[in-house]
């Protein structure tokens, strides 16, 4: 049985493949939170954003994205 060995192309590689997956989660993931926060169903946007292909699909995401409704802000009556 032979043993792997670790040369620095592998591990190169390994490392390239890792910082992609790492980049990959955290597109789809803020894709994710920003369209729950658009009032619209995430898995569906991230799916979506998925299989059209992560750089073209979070690119047409961030383009045709609905605009955010603007939260009333709560005022508290001061009362002496």
């Amino acid at each position: 049985m032979e043993l792997i060995t670790i040369n620095i192309t592998n591990l190169l590689f390994l490392t390239v493949i890792l910082l992609y997956l790492v980049l990959l989660g955290l597109i789809l993931t803020y894709i994710y939170y920003d369209a729950e926060l658009r009032g619209l169903n995430g898995w569906l946007i991230t799916g979506l954003t998925f299989f059209s292909g992560t750089t073209l699909g979070a690119l047409a995401w961030l383009l045709l994205r609905p605009k955010m409704k603007p939260q009333p802000v709560p005022v508290r009556s001061q009362s002496n």
